[in-house]
């Protein structure tokens, strides 16, 4: 029983890598001509009405506790779509959501909002933010770059809200079980609460 099971896991690990070789080929396909490119956007824009009402109409979230995908990283965007529609993430709305919509749809949607722009942010508290910048630049610039831009499967931390950072991060700290490949489970072990509201104001203005 126990090889079964073994073998239904190593199966369906193959067929998920498949899956998303098929759907990386599918963006390379639209981002490589500039019609393929423009007709994703504007199939993309339509069918994200859909996702309007959390992460609004251009990708700049509508609540505080949700991320924004404007300017958003294609891969990373299409990465954390095949984890929720697999269920190795699991949020019920995105789940039924990435199951629920095609690929080509997935696709557009993520070509989209990846094309729009991040509205920009200011601080509140520019102590806690230039203390921000100066933990940034040693523990998180090497991934995801000076600017907060990463890249690929590397997430767009700038712009982000602050308390969507907050969450974020504690989330990584006390429910590692939620996301286990991350590496981000190693670098949160060394921040403390001060740390994170310190990096979270300074990553949520950089534009």
């Amino acid at each position: 029983m126990r090889l079964i099971f073994i073998l239904l896991s190593f199966f369906s690990l193959q067929a998920n890598a498949s899956s998303t070789d098929e759907l990386v080929k599918l963006l390379d396909s639209k981002l490589s001509t500039s019609t393929s490119f423009e007709e994703a956007i504007t199939s993309g824009k339509e069918r994200a009405w859909v996702c309007k009402f959390c992460h609004g109409e251009d990708g700049n979230s509508t609540r505080d506790n949700i991320p924004n995908l404007a300017s958003q990283n294609p891969k990373y965007l299409l990465r954390q779509f095949e984890l929720f529609a697999t269920k190795q993430r699991y949020d019920k709305t995105m789940t039924e959501l990435a199951t629920s919509l095609t690929a080509e749809d997935r696709v557009n949607i993520i070509i989209y909002y990846s094309t729009q722009l991040v509205k920009n942010r200011t601080t509140s508290n520019q102590i806690l933010n230039n203390s921000g910048k100066e933990k940034y630049n040693l523990q998180c610039s090497s991934c995801h770059g000076n600017d907060g831009y990463g890249k690929e499967l590397l997430p767009r931390l700038a712009g982000q809200s602050n308390q969507y950072l907050i969450n974020t991060l504690n989330n990584y700290k006390t429910n590692p079980s939620k996301r286990p490949d991350s590496p981000m489970q190693s670098i949160v072990t060394t921040l403390a609460s001060q740390d994170i509201e310190e990096l979270a104001e300074y990553i949520s203005t950089m534009k």
